[in-house]
């Protein structure tokens, strides 16, 4: 029997711990744009370690220099695809600016034509007026677009931070995390941490090898279609077929824009080609890529994008897949392994008999 001091010890414990799980959950629900970004930022530290140990493995060099010819590499690579890709936007955008009224009068005369397109224009004529902001909205607009930016900007420098310091250093965040949990679990602690950092290495690079894909493909495809901006919309899609599922969609809305601004029938093409383009990417290659990586339930990938769309907004959806990715891995060593599937050695004669009752049925 308990004395009164080790049993009002207890009491206080479970109360303290309620309480802090209670605040975790508080501020896990009041800060979850922070901790998103804390998460991206850990994604792309893992992105950094892979390549830094990569790099050390080939060369054995310090960690550190590798760490730094990585993140210098990646950057340098992004600002001088930027230099070579945007002279050639550029031009392409100027093409698409002085062919705008001839697209637009083109358009005008295909709906003239149609039995339901008199009426259309007749109502895009009439709210015009609504379509064009007066100077206080447009003001108000403008304003808008510059809190956005500035947040976006602010976001980007938070994974960027977070990610360097973790990728400098990971160690002295693991064993401080560590130190956080009963000694008898740190082992498998560990074990569970590794396979974490496994499984998202896995995951980028597949995805960085899909979207590399669908990119290049659909730049080429557009190109030998003579289609303008085959370039811009190549990269548009190499960066939205980071969302699973819902980026092939975003990125296929400017290509039927482009389209409808040379005329209709071009535009039917083009989504017809776009579309052969991506069912063959995302039902062949991209099954192919994520088989040898990570494969995630297509089913439960889009309830969870679509639950934290609501909740969060565009940075839920982007996150959605990673998170995903994290959870199977704790699901399956936390509660499968560790709690379901136990060591039968430890459990009581009444658990062993349960469970091979369970076994049975299962087995019917």
């Amino acid at each position: 029997m308990l004395d009164f001091y080790t049993y009002s010890k207890r009491v206080a414990m479970a109360v303290f711990i309620t309480l802090l799980m209670a605040g975790f959950f508080y501020l896990l629900l009041h800060a979850t744009h922070f901790f998103l970004l804390v998460f991206g930022g850990i994604l792309l530290a893992v992105l950094y370690s892979a390549l830094a140990n990569w790099l050390v493995s080939k060369t054995n060099m310090n960690r550190s220099l590798a760490l730094a010819l990585v993140i210098l590499g990646l950057f340098g690579f992004l600002v001088g695809a930027g230099f070579l890709v945007a002279p050639a936007i550029s031009e392409q955008v100027e093409e698409m600016k002085e062919s705008v009224p001839e697209m637009w009068q083109s358009l005008k005369g295909w709906l003239a034509q149609q039995p339901w397109g008199p009426r259309m224009l007749e109502e895009l004529e009439n709210n015009r007026e609504d379509l064009m902001p007066d100077q206080q909205a447009a003001l108000s607009r403008l304003s808008g677009i510059f809190s956005s930016t500035l947040g976006f900007i602010t976001d980007v420098g938070i994974v960027l931070i977070t990610s360097f310091f973790l990728a400098l250093n990971p160690s002295l965040y693991l064993n401080g995390f560590i130190k956080l949990i009963p000694v008898k679990h740190r082992g498998r602690s560990y074990e569970i941490i590794d396979k974490l950092y496994v499984t998202l290495q896995q995951w980028l690079s597949g995805m960085l090898i899909a979207m590399t894909m669908i990119g290049v493909s659909t730049w080429i495809v557009l190109a030998l279609m003579g289609v303008k901006l085959a370039l811009l919309l190549g990269f548009m899609a190499f960066f939205l077929n980071a969302i699973p599922n819902i980026g092939p969609i975003l990125s296929g809305i400017p290509v039927v824009l482009v389209g409808l601004l040379d005329s209709p029938e071009t535009a039917l093409k083009l989504i017809i080609v776009y579309t052969i383009v991506q069912c063959i990417e995302g039902y062949i290659i991209t099954p192919l890529i994520f088989e040898r990586t990570v494969a995630l339930p297509p089913a439960i990938l889009l309830f969870l994008q679509v639950l934290l769309g609501i909740l969060i907004g565009p940075l839920g959806v982007l996150m959605a897949a990673p998170l995903l990715a994290v959870a199977m891995v704790l699901t399956q060593e936390i509660y499968v392994k560790d709690m379901l599937e136990k060591d039968t050695s430890q459990l009581s004669f009444s658990e062993q008999r349960a469970q091979n009752l369970g076994q049975a049925k299962a087995d019917e």
